[in-house]
């Protein structure tokens, strides 16, 4: 498969998750209305799906290394094309989260493959490059699902947009099917259980937990925007849905704007001096954010607040977003150089790891309905703050930095 076709294929992968997550999100209100339900209990659908989707890589990964990406790839979609049906038919809320759970656990499977798929085809900067290239692209999902999943609500109900979803699973289910060759096969089938690392092992390996560690900050940050933004721009700010998909869609061209700089940056200066311009920005954006109240009160009239309020929100988050996927491709790189015989599991490690934490983060948003401008700063300023303890950590490590530039 040429190279170009492989990328577009393992985007399509990836895309499954950001499509599930964000396509729904402006049709969360008329979801809550129809299924007779409050808004946080629509919220509690969205965290169902971030813990499955975390836990099932867990299973994913170790299958994936033992008996190859293509099937295993193929299951998990089938079953989130089956999940999408069953999530257009629900008639209660409980029905709905059951079939988001689902929804997840085949999701899953395709960021694992993705990721193992192309450690098996790259390494070194090639992969980081390469990872860098499918994230952007992958950006283009939330910045046009949310549009999308606004559209298909208005013309067609929201059911219409889990019907999307199972279209769009069936057909990356055939095209799988019939183009993509195994890219293990040389898997851990044939080898001594001695010979595999547990998990265990990987998480307190000195050499893969810092960067382990920054991934799941940077991913807290995106996860506590995600789970914060409908409600501040649209109870607390009195956005449409229309205009909150605007607000995401350029949101997500930020977070496309990073990756392609990255790839550029990684050309000219090492991968550890990209990760503290990232952590830097992560840390003054959200400071930034704290001020946008007062900043608002002081050069506009109160006619104009809300706007000046959602403009400077925009600059602080665009910023975030920026150097959160730097973080997340430069770290996720340097975690799969790390294990590359067993790409899978580490992918999965870091998987479970990072949507582990958006689903603790989006459960405490939700339920103790604490979704405001300064909690949301609050929160990106300790994930960068985290994200400065994990560079500490690594460079404490002997023999690290070489790791994560080579990676």
């Amino acid at each position: 498969m040429k190279r170009i076709q492989l990328v577009m294929m393992l985007v399509s992968m990836g895309c499954l998750a950001a499509l599930a997550t964000d396509i729904y999100l402006p049709a969360m209100g008329d979801i809550a209305n129809a299924l007779a339900t409050h808004m946080q209990q629509v919220q509690i659908t969205l965290a169902l799906f971030f813990a499955t989707f975390a836990l099932g890589q867990l299973i994913y990964g170790p299958l994936s290394d033992r008996y190859g990406r293509r099937t295993t790839l193929l299951f998990g979609i089938a079953l989130f094309g089956a999940a999408a049906q069953f999530c257009a038919q629900a008639n209660s809320v409980q029905s709905l989260m059951l079939g988001r759970f689902l929804l997840g656990l085949g999701a899953c499977a395709g960021v694992v493959s993705c990721y193992a798929i192309c450690r098996d085809c790259y390494s070194g900067v090639e992969l980081s490059k390469t990872l860098a290239l499918i994230s952007a692209a992958i950006g283009i999902a939330p910045m046009l699902a949310p549009l999308l999943g606004a559209a298909l609500n208005d013309a067609f109900g929201w059911q219409s947009i889990f019907y999307f979803l199972a279209g769009f699973a069936a057909l990356l289910f055939i095209w799988i099917l019939f183009a993509l060759e195994e890219t293990n096969p040389n898997n851990l089938s044939a080898q001594p259980n001695s010979a595999r690392l547990s998990y265990w092992k990987m998480l307190t390996d000195r050499q893969f937990f810092p960067y382990l560690f920054a991934n799941c900050c940077a991913f807290i940050a995106l996860f506590a925007y995600i789970g914060s933004s409908p409600i501040i721009l649209m109870q607390q700010w009195g956005l449409s849905q229309y205009q909150f998909s605007i607000f995401f869609a350029i949101n997500a061209g930020c977070m496309i704007l990073g990756n392609t700089l990255l790839s550029f940056a990684l050309n000219l200066i090492s991968s550890q001096k990209v990760l503290k311009i990232a952590y830097n920005l992560i840390i003054g954006a959200s400071a930034f954010m704290f001020l946008i109240t007062p900043i608002s009160h002081f050069l506009v009239a109160p006619n104009k607040l809300v706007r000046a309020q959602v403009l400077l929100f925009c600059v602080a988050m665009g910023l975030v977003s920026m150097a959160v996927v730097v973080v997340l491709s430069i770290t996720m790189g340097s975690l799969l150089q790390r294990f590359g015989q067993q790409a899978g599991k580490a992918a999965a490690l870091a998987g479970c790891s990072r949507f582990s934490a958006g689903f603790v983060i989006i459960m405490l948003i939700s339920q103790l309905q604490i979704a405001s401008l300064n909690s949301l700063a609050a929160i990106i300023l300790l994930c960068g703050i985290g994200c400065l303890l994990a560079s500490y950590l690594a460079h404490k490590q002997p023999g690290l930095e070489v790791n994560s530039q080579a990676a």
